[in-house]
């Protein structure tokens, strides 16, 4: 309890620091946060060139909007939710075309198989990129969760949401990311209604 306490206390101050721009504050969040946000935008990008670009770009936007940050979650989730902001509107510059955030009501739950689920493990690359053909909505709550690490509890607090609408988002996201992937492994599609509680996409 008293350590619970200590952490909310210190996420406060360093949250003010972070506010005010102190230097110190930014410093270490920088240290600390540098190696996982230029890994968030490589994994969303797929080229290093382009995720050394937008972690820098997205250090710089942070920080101009600081004034901006409302201290509901950790600097740490407000600052991906900035650089996922940055690698939304690269993708716009660059051309990308979104796909829409409906998702069809008929997909259903699938139910990898042990040596499927051991399969994706292996293949990060073919997980990034079905990520990025994710709507916006979805792409951002399986970049945050799985990518960064974050809670479905802390996006919910950084983007005004109830946790319950996180998880829905994260259900849909991984049942279409499921969809995309599943004929990449060779498997005809299913028509089951197991579930896929046990997929997992490793930071």
């Amino acid at each position: 309890m008293i350590l619970s306490l200590l952490a909310v206390f210190t996420d406060s101050d360093r949250g003010a620091g972070i506010k005010r721009r102190d230097r110190a504050a930014w410093d270490e969040l920088v240290n600390d946060q540098h190696a996982r946000i230029f890994n968030l935008h490589l994994r969303l990008t797929g080229d290093r060139e382009t995720a050394a670009d937008l972690t820098q770009e997205s250090f710089v936007a942070a920080y101009q909007s600081a004034h901006t940050y409302a201290g509901r979650a950790r600097p740490e989730t407000w600052l991906y939710g900035v650089a996922l902001n940055c690698n939304r509107n690269w993708r716009r510059k660059s051309g990308w075309q979104e796909p829409p955030d409906q998702l069809s009501e008929e997909l259903v739950d699938p139910q990898p198989s042990a040596e499927d689920l051991a399969q994706l493990r292996e293949q990060s690359d073919l997980i990034c990129g079905a990520v990025q053909r994710l709507p916006e909505v979805y792409r951002r709550v399986v970049a945050l969760r799985y990518f960064a690490g974050v809670t479905a509890a802390e996006i919910a607090a950084g983007d005004g949401v109830d946790a319950g609408t996180v998880r829905w988002r994260l259900h849909r996201a991984l049942q279409k990311l499921w969809v995309m992937l599943q004929p990449r492994l060779g498997k005809e599609a299913q028509d089951g209604s197991g579930t896929y509680g046990q997929l997992r996409i490793t930071p």
